[in-house]
Formats: structure tokens, C-alpha cells, sequence
């Protein structure tokens, strides 16, 4: 779980340009497609920047993230979106959504298969018949390891990270606060690559039909570092 300390470097510095874009994009692909959702739900909502693009663009939104920092900012940013501190793994609720998210690689955060196809099976439980699962992974073809950087936060905090790659499946992200050239806190963050073949294999485990895996959501987009997966229920929950 991350610090608070974190939490807020992660909303302050930047991080939060990612949902931001995210949820440019698939406003942009749900007019296209027709797709006018009631409800969403966004797992590792963070600190709820796309829950607020979809609040404001008439969607009844919600979130859920493992990190009680997080959720907490996301309370402060909008009181009126609900958000629940949770485990994806776990996380099964009695309502049903139109849309599920869930973005910023945050599904890399969980290393072992099993797992996933957990979230899976209980995603496809929560998912409205007709409704969408739309999340994104890491690409490994452009994930790239980085020299240590720095770069200041504020007057007195600068901040240092480092990602690197110490094998072929995984990515590790290395972060260190300093406050007036005192090390306050270092978070280390592992994410896993998995896979596409395999994670959309384990969609259609659960039942979902995948319509898209690439490397953009929007055809005339530029391609990023992520894998975008769009699965859509089709029939009636049997699990």
C-alpha cells in the first residue's frame, strides 16, 4: 500500500496526467461506439481524476483502489463520487455497472495469473449484460529501463526516481522524497508484464468477448507504452 507521502507526490506531480488522457479518449471512443453508460466503475481509481471525467460527462461514477491515501484524496476532489478503499482481487459489489476501468497498468500491480483471472471472473459478475471492460497493461516492447532523475517538487522537496528491469517480466520503479536534501521516504513500486495472447484468453475464460487488444484505443491516436483491452459482455452472467 503506498504512504501517504506518496499519494501525494502521485497527485501533485504530474501522475495524474495519464487518467486525464485516458479519459479523453475513451469519452471519444464510447460517442463513436454509441456507448452511453449509466454507471462506471473504475478499479485502482487512484486519486479519481477519470471517475470525475465520467461524473462530469453524465455517467454515475464510482471507484476503488487497495490505497486509503488515495482514496482519501479522491474523497477530498469530489465528495459526491463513491469510493471504497478495497482489494481488486476480492472486490465483487451487489451493483452492476455499464463500464469498468481499469487503467495507469494499475491490473500489473498483480503479479500472479491466478489472480487476475479472479478479478476477472468477479469483474464479469459486476458488469451489466451489454456493458464494457475496458483496462489497459503494460507493453513490453516499450517499457524501457531509466539513469536515476530528479526533478523538484516544491521550493524545498525534489524527487528521484528510477525504473528498471531486473527481469525480462518485471519493472520496478524506484522513488525517493527528499526534503531540504533529507531523505524522507523511498517507495518502491514491482509491476509484472503479462502477456496480451494470454490476458485476453483469460477474458473469454470468464465469459467476456474481447473486441479489441492494440496499442491505441482510437485508431487515429498515437500508440503508447500500454496494451488497450476492450471486452463487452454479451450474455447474462452464468458463473
Amino acid at each position: 500500500m503506498y504512504s501517504d507521502v506518496f499519494c501525494k507526490v502521485y497527485n501533485e506531480f504530474g501522475w495524474n496526467y495519464y487518467p486525464q488522457v485516458f479519459g479523453e479518449q475513451l469519452l471519444q471512443w464510447m460517442k463513436r461506439h454509441q456507448f452511453q453508460p449509466k454507471n462506471s466503475m473504475d478499479l485502482g481509481c487512484g486519486t479519481g481524476i477519470l471517475c470525475e471525467i465520467l461524473q462530469n460527462s453524465g455517467i454515475q461514477a464510482a471507484g476503488m483502489d487497495f490505497s486509503s491515501g488515495m482514496i482519501q484524496i479522491a474523497r477530498q476532489g469530489n465528495p459526491r463520487i463513491s469510493y471504497e478503499v478495497a482489494d481488486m482481487i476480492t472486490f465483487c459489489p451487489d451493483t452492476q455497472f455499464d463500464l469498468v476501468t481499469c487503467t495507469g497498468d494499475a491490473l500489473n500491480h498483480i503479479r500472479q495469473l491466478t489472480d487476475i483471472q479472479k478479478i476477472f471472473d468477479n469483474v464479469y459478475r459486476y458488469t451489466s449484460c451489454g456493458g464494457y471492460f475496458i483496462f489497459d497493461i503494460l507493453n513490453e516492447n516499450e517499457v524501457s529501463t531509466s539513469e536515476p532523475f530528479e526533478m523538484d517538487f516544491d521550493e524545498t522537496t525534489r524527487v528521484w526516481f528510477q525504473m528498471t528491469r531486473p527481469e525480462a517480466d518485471q519493472v520496478n520503479l524506484k522513488v525517493r522524497v527528499f526534503e531540504q536534501g533529507k531523505l524522507q521516504f523511498e517507495e518502491n513500486i514491482h509491476e509484472t508484464v503479462h502477456d496480451p495472447v494470454v490476458i485476453c484468453e483469460m477474458l473469454r475464460q470468464s465469459g467476456f468477448v474481447v473486441e479489441l487488444c492494440a496499442d491505441r484505443l482510437l485508431e487515429d491516436s498515437n500508440h503508447g507504452t500500454t496494451w488497450f483491452v476492450v471486452a463487452r459482455k454479451i450474455m447474462e452472467d452464468s458463473l
